[in-house]
């Protein structure tokens, strides 16, 4: 409406200027005034931008309540955990192969009462050899059968033979002595008659001798049966009684390792039969079930509960933690291990519950360190299992903690950042806005806590007090500290021969030189700083890196046991010129002294 408006109120010549396109020139007019606006607006942001970064960061000292604690994830696990192991044996021999599979498995997390099924194992093999087992106790109970069978035999066979053939031969033995009495007797008398008869000269001393003979026969037979009965008395009873025995013992041996031998068998049944039980699992207590999948960190091997499974002889399938006994299982880094001891208080946060805390306590620490991997780092790690004191009713095996172990508690101290920490020589500074200027300030710091606050003990030198405002980068504010405040080391070498302080070139220069010097024992400090392992505020070669024992081993010059600043910036600085040291002589590793948690 204003374009038709301007048009009808314009002259012929100013319609035809407008119709030519006469409008774009005031629009590019106008584009130019506003991108000459934006580049000043952008040229003095970046100005005021590099005065801000310029500028110091500030922060106050407080004081109030400090703790010391050693932060640390972990994972919550019970501490009286109910295990469910495989009980079916190995059947391969070797005990080391897959017992049985799993058929069914109840699902990770259900909460079941004392009696309820867990798991189903694989029983088809044991049920095959049941049916074989009872074939083979069968035979082996007929063997024994006729081993006890043999066995009472052999008792009455000597029976029989003491009671009954011994005496009926005995008895005809005896029978033939008395026969064999009559019979000399009678010959006897036979013999005497005979002989009178021929004194008298009635008969023939041919028939005489005739009597004697049959005397003679008749003592013959006498003698026999005698010595039959003695033989079978002294040899033949002796004899049969031995072998008798000897069968009785025989049958009695080989009746009882078929009575052994068939009770093994029986064993093996019975055994079987067992395993087929064990076949289905129940909860021997309450509780949640958790599975006890395995991974290795080592061969990355690993074995998860489902059903199809293969699993071996005792193997842990499933664990029934005891709700009422729970603990965090956490990983201390070596560097805070030696702050952690039994009896410390923690408390716990576990991630599933929010902001909501727990209280718990260090029940134990492990002295030695956990096994590494190829993929772990070398910095070692210890465990140590805190005892939750109430856990909560919802609380879960496996869920992930945050513990914060409290090492030390204050109820007010003075406290900074610990990035306003700066170390020189052993000994640490801040620097303090002092009005327009600055101060520099020599702290001791006890300790640093999980927020990166470091809580000082207050000198009688350089007091500290609350609300005074530290800068948090004296990095890169290192002109405005009082350098003379620093150390210097003992063994640091002093030049000589000084310029005029009225030569300004030879001033700027030796500032220039000191600056350097400054820079270079800044770096050489936190060097020492950092490989002091022990923190006690020397450096031997033992405390070096493994790569730089024996390239660093000659620079102890003095032979004192100990690296200086000096002795560490001249090592290295023959390591850089021979090609092996590390870049711009600076200390291995960044970020600021002193802290962490």
């Amino acid at each position: 409406m204003l374009s038709r408006f301007a048009t009808n109120s314009a002259s012929p010549a100013s319609r035809r200027l407008l119709r030519r396109g006469s409008t774009p020139f005031f629009i590019v007019g106008a584009l130019a005034v506003v991108g000459i606006l934006i580049v000043t607006a952008i040229l003095l942001t970046r100005q005021s931008g590099d005065d801000i970064t310029k500028a110091p960061l500030l922060k106050e000292v407080i004081e109030g309540p400090y703790d010391h604690v050693v932060l640390e994830q972990g994972e919550v696990e019970s501490s009286n955990n109910v295990e469910i192991r495989c009980e079916i044996r190995s059947r391969s021999g070797g005990g080391t192969g897959a017992a049985t599979s799993i058929i069914d498995v109840i699902p990770e997390g259900t909460v079941v009462k004392k009696g309820d099924w867990l798991i189903t194992f694989d029983s088809s093999n044991l049920e095959q050899e049941m049916s074989r087992q009872r074939i083979v106790v069968n035979t082996s109970e007929a063997i024994m059968i006729q081993a006890k069978a043999t066995y009472d035999t052999a008792l009455i066979a000597k029976d029989e033979y003491i009671n009954g053939a011994y005496n009926e031969q005995a008895k005809m033995i005896e029978n033939e002595i008395f026969v064999a009495e009559e019979n000399l007797k009678k010959a006897q008398l036979s013999f005497e008659s005979i002989k009178r008869l021929v004194s008298r000269g009635l008969l023939t001393p041919l028939q005489l001798d005739g009597e004697r003979f049959r005397v003679d026969a008749a003592q013959n037979e006498l003698d026999l049966a005698r010595q039959k009965l003695d033989v079978l008395e002294k040899f033949t009873k002796r004899k049969m009684v031995t072998q008798l025995d000897s069968d009785i013992a025989a049958a009695k041996v080989k009746w009882e390792n078929e009575q052994d031998s068939h009770q093994e068998e029986l064993n093996n049944l019975k055994e079987i039969e067992d395993q087929l039980v064990k076949c289905k699992v129940v909860a021997p207590q309450g509780g949640q079930v958790v599975y006890a999948n395995v991974t290795s960190s080592r061969s990355g091997s690993e074995f998860v509960v489902e059903a199809g499974v293969a699993v071996r002889e005792r193997q842990v399938i499933v664990r029934l933690p005891d709700p009422e006994q729970m603990q965090i299982r956490a990983k201390i880094n070596e560097s805070r291990i030696n702050l952690v001891r039994e009896g410390l208080p923690v408390t716990i946060r576990i991630d599933a519950f929010g902001d909501k805390t727990v209280q718990g306590e260090v029940t134990k620490v492990n002295k030695y360190a956990e096994p590494g991997n190829f993929w772990s780092s070398s910095a070692k790690e210890y465990v140590t299992l805190i005892k939750i004191v109430e856990p909560p009713p919802e609380i879960r095996v496996g869920l992930t903690a945050e513990v914060s172990i409290h090492i030390e508690h204050a109820e007010s101290a003075l406290q900074l950042p610990v990035t306003a920490v700066y170390e020189q020589s052993g000994k640490t500074f801040c620097l303090v806005q002092n009005g327009e200027g600055w101060d520099t300030r020599e702290i001791v710091i006890s300790s640093t806590n999980s927020q990166e606050m470091a809580a000082l003990d207050v000198t009688k030198s350089d007091p500290m007090k609350a609300g005074e405002k530290v800068v948090m980068n004296p990095r890169k504010h290192l002109d405005k500290f009082d350098h003379s405040r620093f150390p210097q080391p003992a063994d640091e070498v002093k030049v000589e021969n000084a310029p005029a302080i009225g030569s300004a070139a030879a001033a700027k220069k030796a500032g220039a030189a000191d600056g350097e010097k400054s820079k270079a024992g800044g770096a050489a400090n936190e060097m020492i700083a950092r490989l002091d392992s022990n923190s006690d505020g020397k450096v031997t070669v033992d405390e070096l890196p493994d790569g730089l024992k024996e390239r660093l081993k000659t620079a102890d010059t003095n032979g004192d046991g100990e690296l200086s600043a000096a002795e560490l910036t001249a090592g290295f600085a023959k390591l850089r010129a021979a090609g092996g040291g590390p870049p711009g002589g600076g200390p291995p590793g960044g970020g600021p002294p002193g802290g962490g948690r």
